[in-house]
C-alpha cells in the first residue's frame, strides 16, 4: 500500500512528465516544416492542453492558505488520491505513445550533435522509470513496432511525406485526441472532487475556487460559485423580487404559453414566465408566508448566477408573487433572434410532422445529461425534470421546416418550482397526475415517503432519454396511457421494456444501456460516500460521456 506523501510524489512525478511529454511533442511537430499545413493545429492542440495541464498542476499542489498551508491535493481522501494518480498514468501513457511516433519516424537531432535530444530521452527515461513500479497494473497501449532511425538531420523527403499522409498523420491525431479527451476527462473528475466529496462542504475551500486565477482558468470557479450561493450560511441578503410597478404591469400582460409558462415584455425586450400555484387555504392570501418567500428568493438567487452553458438553464432576473391568480412567477431571459413563443419537448413529441434526424436527437440527449450532471456537481437536484419543463425557442425563419428551425443541442431546463440543495428536505407533496408521475421514480409517486435523492433525477433522466429515441411521450407507451396503474414499479417495468424491445434498432444498443442504467439505477458501485461521489463518477462514465461521444460521431 503506497502512503500518502509517496502517492502525492508519484502524482507531481506523473504530471511534470506530461509536462515535459507535452513540450517535446510540440517541439517534434513545430520541427516537421515540410507539413505546414497540419503542424501549427497540432502544435497549438498540444500547447493548449499542456498549458491547461500547468493550471491543474498548480491548482492541486501549490500550497493555500484556504486548507492551512497544505495543498488541495492533500485534501483529498486516498483513494481519491489514488485515483488522481492512477488516471494521470494512463494519460501520460497515451501522450508518450505520440511522442515516440513522432519521435522514431521524423525526430532529429540539433546541430550540436543530438545533446538536447539525447536530455529529453534521459529526462523522460528517469521519470518514466520512477513511475513504472506504480503503474504496473495498467496496461501499455498497443504500438505500431518501428525501428529507431539513425541519430542524425534528416530532410523530409517524397517518401516521409507520403507515410505521414497515409498512415502516420491519421495515427497520430487519433492519439492525441484520446490525450485529449483524457485530459478533459481528470479535469472534470478533478472539479467533480472539488465540489461534490467531503471537501466540497469547506467554505473556505468553495471561495478559493471561485476566486483563484487558475481555477477560473479550468472553469471550476462557476461551479463554486453556485455552491456558495446554495449554501444557506452564505446566501447573499438580496431581495429578488421585481416590486417595479412597470414589471407588474407587464406581468398581467402576459400570453400564456401553457399551464406553466407565459411570454411577456418588458421594456422592449422578450422574457420568459414560469408559474406555481401557491397553496396556502382555501382563500388566496395577499402575500407570501416568510419561510415560502425566503425559498422563492434563494432559488431567484441560485438562477441569477452566471453558469456554464453546460447547465443549460436560462438567467432568472427575479420573482412576483401575482395575489390576484394566487401563482409565483419567476421570470427568465429568451435568446435574442428567436420567435415569441417557445416550445416544450413534450409538445414536439405530440406533433406528428416534427421527426428529428438520429444526430438531433443524440446531441439533445447529450446535453441533457450533461445539464443533470452539472447540476448535481453542484449539490443540486432539480426534483421536476420532464420533457414539459424542456423548452426551446424556435429561430425567426422557422416555418416549414420540419423541425421547427430549433437548435436541439441547446435546451432550456425550467420547472424549478420544487428544485432545492439535495441537503434540504422534500417537502413529499401528493401529486396523483400520472402524466406527471410517470416521470417519477417509484419511490416519489403518488404521496411519497422518501426523500429526494440524486438517482431519482436520474431516473426521470432515463424517461425523457427513452421519449427522445422512440420520440413518443411517456404517456402513450401504454395503451390506457397507465390510467389503471396502481403499482409504481410496473409503471418502471413497462418503461424497461420498451426500452429493450425498441430502443436499440432506433438509437443503437449504447444508447439503450444507458437509458437502462437510468432507470434501474444499477451503476456497479458500493460503499459510496455520503456526497454520492462514486455514484456522479459512475454517471458521467456510464451516461454523460457515452452519449457525448455518440453524438460527436455524428
Amino acid at each position: 500500500m503506497i502512503d500518502g506523501l509517496s502517492i502525492a510524489g508519484l502524482t507531481i512525478a506523473s504530471v511534470d512528465q506530461l509536462l515535459k511529454l507535452g513540450e517535446r511533442t510540440a517541439q517534434l511537430v513545430s520541427d516537421m516544416r515540410a507539413f505546414q499545413d497540419v503542424n501549427d493545429q497540432l502544435r497549438g492542440k498540444i500547447q493548449h492542453e499542456n498549458y491547461r495541464t500547468d493550471l491543474l498542476r498548480r491548482l492541486l499542489f501549490d500550497p493555500a492558505p484556504a486548507y492551512g498551508g497544505s495543498t488541495l491535493f492533500e485534501n483529498f481522501d486516498e483513494e481519491g488520491q489514488d485515483h488522481i494518480r492512477v488516471f494521470l498514468g494512463r494519460v501520460v501513457h497515451t501522450l508518450r505513445e505520440a511522442h515516440d511516433l513522432l519521435e522514431k519516424r521524423y525526430g532529429m537531432q540539433d546541430s550540436s550533435g543530438g545533446e538536447y535530444a539525447e536530455k529529453g530521452r534521459s529526462d523522460s527515461s528517469s521519470s518514466l522509470t520512477l513511475l513504472s513500479s506504480f503503474w504496473g497494473s495498467i496496461p501499455s497501449i498497443p504500438r505500431t513496432p518501428s525501428p529507431r532511425p539513425p541519430q542524425r538531420t534528416r530532410s523530409k523527403g517524397p517518401m516521409l511525406l507520403l507515410r505521414w499522409s497515409l498512415q502516420d498523420k491519421k495515427r497520430t491525431e487519433e492519439i492525441l485526441n484520446e490525450w485529449i479527451d483524457l485530459n478533459s476527462r481528470i479535469r472534470e473528475d478533478v472539479k467533480m472532487m472539488c465540489l461534490t466529496s467531503s471537501i466540497g462542504l469547506n467554505t473556505q475551500h468553495l471561495r478559493r475556487l471561485e476566486v483563484d486565477e487558475d481555477s477560473k482558468e479550468l472553469g471550476f470557479n462557476l461551479g463554486a460559485a453556485l455552491q456558495l450561493s446554495a449554501s444557506q450560511d452564505t446566501c447573499e441578503d438580496i431581495d429578488f423580487r421585481l416590486s417595479d410597478p412597470v414589471w407588474m404591469a407587464a406581468l398581467s400582460k402576459s400570453v400564456p404559453i401553457d399551464d406553466s409558462f407565459a411570454a411577456l415584455e418588458y421594456q422592449g425586450k422578450r422574457y420568459l414566465q414560469e408559474t406555481r400555484k401557491y397553496e396556502a387555504g382555501t382563500t388566496p392570501p395577499r402575500e407570501l408566508d416568510q419561510r415560502s418567500r425566503e425559498r422563492v428568493n434563494g432559488l431567484a438567487s441560485l438562477l441569477s448566477r452566471p453558469k456554464e452553458t453546460e447547465f443549460c438553464i436560462p438567467r432568472c432576473v427575479g420573482w412576483e408573487y401575482v395575489a390576484t391568480q394566487s401563482q409565483i412567477a419567476f421570470i427568465f431571459e429568451t435568446p435574442e433572434r428567436v420567435s415569441a413563443k417557445p416550445v416544450s419537448l413534450l409538445h414536439l413529441l405530440r406533433l406528428k410532422e416534427v421527426r428529428l434526424s438520429l444526430s438531433q436527437r443524440l446531441a439533445l440527449a447529450s446535453a441533457l445529461a450533461t445539464c443533470i450532471s452539472q447540476l448535481h456537481m453542484v449539490k443540486w437536484v432539480h426534483e421536476s425534470f420532464r420533457s414539459e419543463n424542456i423548452l426551446f425557442f424556435p429561430g425567426t425563419s422557422s416555418a416549414g421546416k420540419s423541425d421547427f428551425g430549433i437548435d436541439y443541442s441547446k435546451p432550456n431546463v425550467l420547472g424549478f418550482a420544487y428544485s432545492r440543495p439535495d441537503m434540504d428536505f422534500s417537502a413529499g407533496l401528493t401529486d396523483v397526475c400520472m402524466e406527471r408521475d410517470v416521470y417519477r421514480h417509484p419511490d416519489r409517486q403518488g404521496c411519497p415517503a422518501n426523500v429526494f435523492i440524486k438517482r431519482h433525477d436520474i431516473y426521470a433522466l432515463g424517461v425523457v432519454l427513452l421519449e427522445i429515441g422512440l420520440w413518443q411521450p411517456a404517456i402513450t407507451l401504454e395503451s390506457n396511457n397507465f390510467k389503471n396503474a396502481r403499482d409504481p414499479v410496473a409503471i418502471k417495468m413497462q418503461l424497461l421494456k420498451h426500452a429493450s424491445r425498441r430502443l436499440g434498432d432506433k438509437m443503437g444498443d449504447n444508447y439503450a444501456k444507458v437509458v437502462d442504467v437510468c432507470l434501474t439505477g444499477e451503476f456497479g458501485i458500493q460503499n459510496d460516500t455520503k456526497e454520492d461521489l462514486k455514484l456522479q463518477q459512475a454517471f458521467h462514465v456510464q451516461v454523460v460521456e457515452v452519449l457525448a461521444r455518440m453524438s460527436s460521431c455524428l
